[in-house]
């Protein structure tokens, strides 16, 4: 009898011994080891206690990140999940990311009904998934709604509304502006606000082709070049400075807008309001306020030994719960910071404001991401070219964006033929 006692709690420590030897390791880029922190105290509590499974989350910079990537997939030497942005599609599409479509095509699409949809561009092509949303990027507007107030002016809801007042505020040494999308900072995000505003893109359906020689796009550049060359916008600006002292009217930048203002400039409370971009009149009469949005995605490598804890973890990670307390948990415990999360019932009960919540999801409903090109990255920077050639140097907009285009398509048609085999395979 002893020895059958005995032979099953062995049995029981070499089974827990086995579970408890899995672990995962995830590069998750963007994130501060302050947000590592309070992440993996939830993962341990809430993930790995009831799965046995261990995770590691290693947290990298935007600036180091990249050739990281790379030098792990060309060695072999991979975490089991990476968190990864635009760069996604190229890396699954060359061999280095599990398509998840086809590894849980079941799950995968359940749980793509958890996000939000319009995260979801530059992450699909030909049918193929290689990584799941899990937390939002945008472009978003605060206004001084007590100097508005003051000037008789109000919110502006069109770009039209700004251009008849801007010459007012100039008056009064006062200006509207971007400052994320401006010609010194992500001007590429500026301009995207304008083009996608008045129907266009940047890039078609295909992801080998520009979309900036439609007439829709033309006239988005046209209209964003002219904010700077016949309205006056700064041309830069310097954080949130200007707009705490008045100087500034309106300001763009990121969702970390928010929690900056809330931070760092407590004076102001209840002088200022989060609300939409300013939008452009379409031809049934709405407004469309769209501007740029994103995501962070979590992919399995394709080298990972761990896939099905991987896609365990994955599930979990995007979950609602998972996702409201990693949030609330950085909003609470990382002063002035955010990370909005992809899933859409977390969203509705983080712990924000009504009106920025509103504002968030107004925003993400009007907003859409560039859709999947090849070598995304590269194809960017000549619409930051264009911006610069016609502000710093004078040139026609019009001419200038379709250079633009033509040097897109001739990068483009080049990385086809490099991709032919990889497409082939599809």
């Amino acid at each position: 009898m002893r020895l059958k006692i005995l032979t099953s709690l062995l049995l029981v420590f070499m089974l827990t011994s086995l579970i408890y030897a899995t672990e995962l390791t995830v590069w998750y880029v963007g994130w501060t080891n302050e947000f590592k922190s309070v992440a993996q105290g939830i993962i341990d509590t809430q993930f790995c206690a009831k799965t046995g499974i261990k995770v590691k989350v290693e947290p990298l910079s935007w600036g180091d990140y990249y050739n990281k990537y790379l030098l792990s997939l060309a060695s072999r030497d991979t975490p089991d999940i990476f968190v990864l942005g635009t760069e996604t599609v190229d890396f699954g599409l060359r061999g280095g990311l599990v398509d998840l479509a086809k590894f849980k095509p079941a799950e995968f699409a359940q749980m793509e009904k958890q996000v939000f949809g319009s995260l979801m561009g530059p992450f699909s092509f030909r049918n193929t998934r290689f990584g799941m949303p899990v937390s939002i990027g945008a472009m978003i507007s605060a206004y001084r709604k007590d100097i508005l107030n003051e000037m008789g002016m109000d919110i502006p809801n069109e770009w039209d509304d700004i251009k008849k007042w801007q010459p007012k505020a100039l008056a009064q040494k006062r200006t509207f502006g971007f400052h994320y999308g401006s010609v010194q900072y992500d001007s590429i995000w500026g301009a995207y606000t304008l083009i996608t505003q008045n129907g266009g893109q940047l890039f078609n359906p295909d992801g080998f082709s520009s979309a900036l020689n439609k007439p829709e796009s033309i006239k988005g550049f046209q209209e964003y070049i002219s904010l700077f060359k016949d309205y006056k916008f700064p041309q830069a600006g310097v954080g949130i400075a200007p707009f705490v002292s008045g100087e500034w009217l309106m300001l763009t930048d990121g969702i970390w807008l928010y929690p900056n203002l809330l931070q760092h400039a407590p004076q102001l409370k209840g002088k200022w309001v989060l609300d939409l971009i300013p939008g452009t009149k379409q031809k049934d009469g709405s407004i469309h306020h769209g501007s740029f949005v994103g995501s962070s995605v979590m992919g399995i490598s394709i080298y990972s030994k761990h896939k099905e804890e991987a896609w365990q973890f994955i599930k979990w990670f995007t979950t609602a719960k998972a996702q409201t307390d990693i949030s609330n948990g950085i909003r609470e415990q990382v002063p002035g910071s955010m990370w909005l999360p992809a899933n859409k019932e977390a969203l509705s009960k983080i712990n924000i404001d009504e009106d920025a919540r509103k504002t968030f999801y107004g925003q993400l409903s009007h907003s859409e991401p560039a859709p999947y090109a090849i070598n995304v990255a590269v194809l960017y920077r000549f619409v930051k070219f264009a911006v610069d050639r016609c502000i710093l140097e004078n040139a026609d907009p019009k001419a200038a964006i379709l250079k633009a285009a033509d040097d897109m398509n001739n990068e483009m048609a080049r990385r086809k033929k490099e991709y032919a085999r990889l497409l082939a395979s599809l």
